[in-house]
């Protein structure tokens, strides 16, 4: 893990759009900038929710670092599956909803039900050659 020394010497790259995230960082009261990662977010054959957050998190992190060699870049993804042999089975992650009637579907499928997220977060600064990913699993049980 990089020293705060090093980490206050570098520009700090969120490759994120996520009001969310920007949020969530905002509250750490560090100085940071967001940037577009353009990343492809179409899982790949056979790959599992999991696999997918992680991934993503790397690419995302990769795709601005390598546009900004000396920042520190901080890439995420996040992949939510409902807890069920099908859902399972069928490797179906839970998208964003965009519209309303989706997202009351969506509340509707989770009622009483589990949902597994996987959380990918990577932290990358080409310049050192630092590249540490983690993925962070949870689980949230619904109110029927």
């Amino acid at each position: 893990m990089p020293s705060s020394l090093q980490l206050s010497q570098r520009r700090l790259i969120l490759a994120s759009t996520s009001v969310t995230r920007r949020e969530l960082l905002t509250r750490l009261g560090l100085a940071f900038e967001c940037i577009a990662p353009e990343v492809d977010e179409v899982p790949l054959p056979h790959e599992s929710p999991a696999q997918l957050a992680y991934r993503l998190s790397v690419e995302k992190a990769a795709a601005v670092a390598k546009q900004y060699p000396d920042a520190w870049v901080i890439g995420s993804d996040q992949v939510a599956v409902l807890l069920d042999q099908q859902a399972i089975q069928q490797g179906q992650p839970i998208g964003k909803p965009l519209t309303t009637e989706r997202a009351i579907q969506q509340l509707q499928q989770a009622s009483g039900r589990t949902l597994r997220f996987g959380t990918g977060v990577s932290l990358q600064c080409a310049a050192q050659g630092y590249v540490d990913t983690a993925l962070i699993p949870f689980e949230v049980t619904f109110r029927t």
